[in-house]
């Protein structure tokens, strides 16, 4: 599993948002800017399609289309972790396959929400996954509003899964949890953060390899790393502190981070329109002008710290 560490990005490794233009369908070309400008920005690496990409609501032919599109365009100057949870193992290996074959170095698999609370059906919907999954596997520990799996768990199926590559952490509290996951697997596994993102600095006080952030505010999350890797731990917090307003708003809920970050998006001329096929059920005149006036923080933020 040494190798497949290796070949696991660390840092910052963003989520691609789906965008979606004319009629609803999916815009190739807005994706195409969003990578370009994240790797500008020096992202470490791709993940998608997954949540926030809204991957519910796109047909397979569409997350392999996106995947393989995506892969074009970044040429292998970063890698890429494939999303391919599902509702059946047969499912999720044919999902990774696609990945793999787009170049992927791993694919991402969720833990199915109605699992949680039933350890066992955890432990043998993951061993068939790994039956009929080819390639590395990292494993999407999500419960929003709860504590996912243990870290005796999590490395029952590390001793059992040659192929369990690493583990992005999205629960509550998710710090704690990174510390106990790190200490029962040991530093050859991969641990990565993304919905508590809030708490970024705390995570690499724990030694995460990696966050998992949308694509919008790579220049600032790739600035706060930078300064926390080279030793300047209190300047990075005090930057990351300035973007906590805008992800009190953000992170109250996904349709609503969706929503804020493709409004972002297309206001640095990277997507074209906010469309969203995820339903958003709060969002009014108010939501929208909140919205602007935190885009337009972020830009100055943003325009300031670089």
């Amino acid at each position: 599993m040494s190798n497949v560490m290796t070949t696991l990005p660390k840092g910052i490794v963003s989520v691609v948002q789906t965008a979606f233009g004319a009629g609803g369908r999916v815009d190739m070309p807005s994706i195409e800017r969003l990578v370009e400008d994240a790797i500008a920005a020096g992202v470490d690496g791709f993940l998608l399609p997954v949540v926030a990409s809204e991957v519910a609501w796109l047909s397979r032919a569409e997350r392999d289309a996106i995947l393989g599109a995506v892969s074009r365009y970044i040429r292998g100057r970063v890698p890429i972790i494939a999303g391919a949870s599902a509702d059946t193992p047969d499912e999720c290996a044919a999902c990774a396959r696609a990945g793999l074959e787009a170049g992927a170095v791993a694919s991402l698999v969720a833990v199915p929400q109605s699992l949680y609370g039933a350890p066992a059906g955890i432990d043998a919907f993951f061993q068939e996954v790994f039956r009929v999954t080819p390639g590395p596997v990292v494993i999407q520990d999500l419960q929003f509003a709860g504590p996912g799996m243990d870290a005796g768990q999590i490395l029952r199926l590390r001793e059992r899964h040659e192929r369990f590559a690493g583990i992005k952490i999205e629960t509550v509290p998710a710090g704690p949890k990174y510390s106990e996951v790190r200490s029962a697997c040991g530093a050859g596994f991969w641990i990565a953060g993304g919905w508590a993102i809030t708490q970024m600095i705390e995570a690499l006080d724990r030694g995460v390899d990696a966050m998992v952030p949308e694509s919008a505010m790579i220049k600032l999350y790739k600035r706060v790393y930078h300064l926390y890797q080279s030793g300047r731990r209190g300047e990075a917090l005090v930057l990351f502190r300035r973007l906590l307003p805008v992800l009190a708003f953000t992170n109250q809920e996904l349709a609503t981070s969706v929503a804020f970050f493709k409004r972002l998006l297309v206001r640095k001329g990277i997507f074209s329109e906010s469309r969203q096929r995820m339903p958003l059920p709060a969002w009014d005149d108010i939501s929208g002008r909140t919205s602007s006036e935190l885009i337009e923080y972020y830009m100055s933020l943003e325009s300031e710290a670089m």
